[in-house]
């Protein structure tokens, strides 16, 4: 866990599992069991299992590449499956490298999915964000596990057409929206209210690895910040992953080298732990710019307009669609002249823009609603009203 918005893809599938499928048997195959039993009171399996780290077992493991750890553990998610009717992989941008290499998510989905076409186990993937993958071998695992599936829909059109064209499947998957859009609209908070709220992320490229590129990001959002905060205006920073929170510390400091400790005092924050605590702080502001896709998405659930700085075409199909493509840039060209415009610009078209948002996130839910019967009836393992098991693979990192 750590990522809100990966964390609230599981969440809404576990709500709509339990809605449409009430006496399914569920278990969540995740990168840390502890937490998400505790949290969902469901059984969990960790997703991976170490390699030897001494003796015999670790030299030879060594010695043949450590093919012979991957065989185990193919074995033992194979174990763990034979006991379930479906694989159900739950949204996020499961099917893109963003951050990762080959040995990490790529092989680890791959690995999966093989594993319950093994054991007779279906496999679904639910809402999923696919693309761009760069690396060679991340793409062959990835586009796979794709092939793999008894059911696939993705949450928006370059991420079915870059499979189709990368794993040569039907053109005819469906699309449907994010999986966060199915969860309830908590209560607004009560607190200070903000012209903008500023959703900030530990962006360092898309390998993960440009401190350069975080810098760069951080000084232009520094400069936006800097001038909007001078205007007598108030920010709210919004984190969307624990390890955001570097981000905020920089961006504090990079507003006080350029205009003091006073203007970088009023940037408020304060820590959230789950996407409700998110959309809670989105609905306290009158606009929103957002990095990260999920808080993007809280924005919207919340009726707030948002400017997107984007990392991937899943923010700019997604604002298109709610009529504010507009309101994209990308995250690492992006000027904070424009941005300026741009928010004054929102916000004098601010009440308009909500108005249409609630439109269209009634007919997110609805299609959302209908996805869940059709994993309802994969679901069903005999057809005779028996109640099926269903693995959920949570996605651990990115998105």
């Amino acid at each position: 866990m750590g990522n809100i918005g990966n964390d609230a893809s599981l969440e809404a599938m576990v709500l709509t599992l339990r809605h449409v499928a009430p006496n399914a048997e569920l278990a969540v195959v995740c990168s840390r069991p502890d937490i998400v039993t505790e949290r969902f009171g469901l059984p969990a399996i960790a997703w991976r299992w170490p390699a030897p780290a001494q003796g015999a077992a670790r030299r030879l493991n060594a010695a043949f590449l450590r093919a012979p750890h991957k065989a185990v553990s193919l074995y033992r998610a194979a174990r763990v499956l034979r006991d379930f009717d479906m694989l159900l992989v739950p949204g996020t941008g499961m099917l893109d490298d963003f951050g990762e290499r080959a040995g990490g998510v790529p092989y680890t989905v791959m690995q999966w999915t093989l594993a319950a076409r093994l054991v007779g186990c279906r496999v679904a993937m639910a809402s999923i964000g696919a693309g761009p993958i760069h690396g060679r071998l991340s793409r062959a695992f990835m586009m796979s596990a794709a092939r793999l599936c008894h059911y696939l829909s993705f949450r928006d059109a370059p991420s079915r057409d870059f499979v189709v064209r990368h794993a040569r499947i039907d053109a005819r998957s469906e699309i449907y929206p994010d999986l966060a859009f199915a969860l309830p609209v908590p209560p607004a908070a009560t607190g200070r209210r903000v012209d903008l709220a500023l959703g900030v992320m530990r962006y360092r490229g898309w390998s993960n690895a440009s401190g350069g590129i975080y810098q760069i990001y951080i000084d232009r959002l520094a400069q936006f910040a800097t001038e909007f905060l001078a205007s007598g205006r108030s920010i709210r920073l919004v984190i969307g992953e624990t390890a955001d929170e570097e981000a905020v510390m920089l961006l504090r400091a990079a507003v006080a080298a350029r205009s003091g400790d006073a203007l970088a005092g009023r940037l408020l924050y304060e820590p959230v732990r789950d996407i409700v605590a998110v959309m809670q702080q989105m609905a306290s502001a009158d606009l929103a710019v957002a990095t990260r896709f999920h808080n993007v998405v809280a924005a919207l659930m919340v009726a707030t307009p948002v400017i997107s700085l984007s990392y991937g075409s899943k923010n700019d199909v997604l604002l298109a669609d709610m009529g504010l493509g507009a309101f994209t840039a990308h995250v690492e060209t992006f000027d904070p002249v424009w941005l300026n415009e741009r928010v004054n610009a929102l916000s004098g078209r601010r009440d308009r823009i909500s108005a249409g948002l609630g439109v269209r996130l009634a007919a997110y839910r609805a299609a959302l609603a209908r996805q869940g019967h059709e994993l309802a009836r994969l679901l069903d393992a005999t057809g005779q009203g028996a109640p099926g098991t269903g693995a959920i693979l949570n996605q651990e990192a990115h998105q």
